[in-house]
């Protein structure tokens, strides 16, 4: 016998197919049992349904998971364009002075613990408005 599609089996629970039960097979018997189980249970409402605020919970969980990618988006490209800026600042000092490129590159590297922390300290910032202030409202 073929495979019962979906709309066979239903019309099978329904009792508009009149099947002999010699005809099918034990797999397609055991389908057709799991189908009249889930349709007895799918008749049954649910004790208790959604929230009234289910709707806006969930455009507001997916709009904050689409500002919390723009936002990254951004402070990345911000990260870029830094530090592309530096490394174009350092190539016209070079370009006009060789001295003062050299000069440029010992204050960063003297003062590479300031600029890393300032970094972390902004990036902690950051992290902490993503996280009490924007998640907290």
């Amino acid at each position: 016998m073929k495979k019962l599609n979906d709309e066979e089996i239903q019309r099978l629970l329904e009792g508009e197919l009149k099947s002999a039960d010699e005809l099918l097979s034990a797999g397609e018997k055991e389908s057709l049992d799991q189908y009249r189980f889930l349709f007895e249970k799918l008749k049954d409402e649910p004790k208790e349904g959604l929230p009234y605020n289910f709707a806006s919970n969930v455009k507001r969980r997916v709009q904050q998971q689409f500002n919390r990618k723009r936002d990254m988006r951004f402070y990345l490209i911000a990260f870029v364009v830094l530090i592309v800026g530096f490394a174009g600042f350092y190539q016209v000092l070079v370009v006009v002075n060789e001295n003062a490129g050299a000069r440029f590159m010992d204050v960063l590297y003297k003062f590479k613990w300031v600029i890393f922390l300032g970094a972390a300290t902004f990036l902690g910032i950051l992290y902490l408005d993503q996280k009490l202030v924007k998640e907290g409202s």
